[in-house]
């Protein structure tokens, strides 16, 4: 055999294991449907994809915080609601209680209604959220916050509030604490901060020998407005967070198309190329199948 012929053929097979490494590269590329694969397809691009990323799993993380905030402030939202509808059922039973035409029956009845009332707030401060912790107590989230004592309903939780980071330089808390929602709902005749399970009790103490006073009537008023104030705060929060998702999701939007334009495949470019490639080391392997064959049969010949 000729060295022509010899250097012919080591030609040959590497041109054609060249073209065989950039079909597979292609068809990696169409599979991953990823321009750069590797630092060394892009350098530039690979390093700025790369920070587009972990900008993108930021935003996502403070996406997942959002989701939380939402969820536990749409939670306090429910809660404050309920809570006022049970106020305003308290305050027309306080402003019937006051009636001097009230038999004692009567007055039993309207303290009866009023406990099962305080039983309800009760429960809506023991509130869970979808994680089963206690939405209200503060930092002690694993037990409920409110339980009966002998003297009545204590708040066992702390005065701390949970908050999460919405972005970067932006919290906000996920819920005020039972503390400040039921126990600091009103005030007693010298002004000391009482619960509104006190004002119910001291309502209903009032109700087993007479009718309720303009007191029994002025804390229930008072705990309506406290109660009216967190919901106006847990409203603004809302704002807050919804403000900064609209915001997130903009960014992440901006990121994504940003990041997808740097490494994204042609695919349309890549189906051709690979064609035109397959094609011709398709053409280059038959070739060399004819020339190896002709070049055996001069050499045995």
């Amino acid at each position: 055999m000729q060295i022509g012929t010899k250097q012919f053929f080591q030609t040959q097979v590497t041109s054609m294991n060249d073209l065989q490494s950039q079909i597979g590269k292609i068809q990696e590329q169409v599979s991953s449907g990823k321009s750069i694969l590797v630092p060394s397809d892009n350098p530039g691009g690979y390093t700025t994809a790369a920070r587009l990323s972990r900008s993108e799993a930021s935003i996502q993380q403070y996406s997942r915080n959002i989701s939380v905030a939402k969820s536990r402030l749409g939670q306090e939202d429910t809660v404050l609601s309920s809570s006022a509808n049970i106020l305003s059922r308290l305050n027309e039973l306080t402003i019937a209680g006051s009636n001097g035409t009230n038999s004692q029956a009567s007055r039993t009845a309207i303290a009866d209604e009023m406990t099962q009332l305080s039983d309800q707030l009760m429960a809506l401060g023991n509130t869970k959220d979808p994680n089963g912790d206690y939405l209200f107590g503060g930092y002690k989230t694993k037990n409920p916050p409110f339980i009966t004592t002998a003297d009545g309903v204590a708040y066992v939780g702390d005065t701390g509030r949970k908050e999460v980071e919405l972005a970067q330089g932006f919290s906000t808390p996920t819920s005020s604490n039972g503390n400040e929602i039921f126990m600091n709902a009103s005030r007693d005749a010298s002004g000391k901060p009482i619960s509104i399970f006190q004002v119910i009790k001291n309502a209903t103490t009032q109700l087993a020998t007479g009718n309720l006073t303009s007191d029994n009537v002025s804390q229930i008023q008072t705990a309506i407005d406290h109660n009216s104030a967190y919901q106006s705060i847990c409203g603004s929060r809302l704002q807050k967070v919804d403000n900064i998702d609209q915001n997130s999701q903009d960014l992440l939007l901006n990121v994504q198309q940003d990041k997808s334009a740097i490494e994204d495949a042609d695919l349309t470019k890549l189906a051709t190329e690979l064609q035109q490639k397959t094609l011709t080391l398709n053409a280059s392997e038959s070739v060399f199948a004819k020339v190896a064959q002709l070049s055996l049969f001069n050499y045995l010949k």
